[in-house]
């Protein structure tokens, strides 16, 4: 059995993973800023602020794994107040682990902290887990930051995770959720030029990605949560079109998506801004995509 701590584990992400972990029959340890009702023998509430050491600490001890998902949602604007509650839901969170980890006797033997492929704002070309095309936006900088907050921590007995996320494709939340009433109702065409990149992963991927890096013998310093193969923002909409019956799409134009983005209080970069992700070190280390195509994870999902 292993013992794995999900700090920041009720939110969406947290959601996913909880039912996989529970199917491997692992002990599961879920930090939460929010009193929490136990409703499983293998999984524990534990409540923490997020900033500073407490008795969350001692939940930590004889761990196998900890996994920071800590992070408020970027589905917002970027103002000055939300800029430094992104930063601080990240970078607190990460800080008072690597502080945990530091003071134990039994501590962890791997920590995965997850980060955003944002990191590649604006890059021209296609990045792996090898690309160095960090972009200069608030996004980018702010997962450059997140990032060194983990890496730059001094855990000699812990090895270290970096797994950027990109958008999940789910059921449950996120922009298919948000998109298909849309596009039933002919309204998902393309958004700005349409040439804007956009990585993606199954749920399901994303699950069994976890429990596959959580699995290998000697693990990557970086990975990256997405599909091999990214679509263009037009591609991507025309897909999900099609797998719903929709020949045609309304098209929502460079100024009309940023007025758009403002009035439902969120940042407009979120929906223009390229960022051109694929995956190599999980394919060349073994891992099989069960949805690496568009179609047809846009399908499972739907019908």
């Amino acid at each position: 059995m292993t013992k794995i701590v999900l700090a920041g584990g009720t939110g969406n992400l947290g959601n996913l993973l909880i039912p996989y972990f529970r199917e491997r029959e692992d002990e599961i340890v879920v930090l939460s800023r929010r009193k929490m009702v136990k409703h499983h023998p293998r999984i524990d509430f534990v409540l923490w602020d997020g900033e500073t050491q407490g008795e969350w600490t001692e939940a930590l001890q004889g761990a196998d794994v900890i996994i920071n998902l800590s992070g408020a949602s970027i589905n917002k604007r970027f103002t000055a107040k939300n800029k430094k509650l992104l930063y601080n839901s990240r970078l607190q969170p990460t800080k008072a682990l690597a502080t945990a980890i530091q003071s134990l006797d039994n501590p962890a033997k791997l920590w995965i902290n997850f980060s955003g492929v944002a990191i590649f704002n604006g890059a021209e070309d296609l990045q792996d887990e090898h690309g160095d095309a960090y972009g200069d936006d608030f996004l980018a900088k702010l997962s450059i930051d997140w990032e060194a907050a983990c890496t730059q921590a001094h855990t000699p007995q812990t090895e270290k995770v970096i797994l950027r996320m990109s958008p999940v494709l789910s059921k449950q939340s996120g922009i298919i959720r948000e998109l298909t009433p849309l596009a039933k109702l002919g309204l998902a065409g393309t958004i700005g030029s349409g040439k804007q990149m956009m990585p993606w992963i199954h749920e399901e991927d994303f699950c069994r990605l976890v429990c596959w890096i959580i699995d290998q013998e000697q693990q990557e310093p970086i990975y990256h949560a997405c599909s091999p193969h990214p679509e263009s923002n037009k591609n991507f909409m025309k897909t999900l079109r099609q797998v719903v019956g929709r020949s045609i799409g309304l098209p929502l134009p460079t100024p009309l998506a940023k007025v758009g983005a403002l009035l439902k209080g969120t940042d407009p970069t979120l929906l223009l801004e390229t960022v051109p992700v694929t995956t190599n070190v999980t394919l060349k280390n073994g891992f099989k995509f069960n949805f690496p195509y568009l179609h047809d994870a846009i399908k499972q999902l739907i019908k």
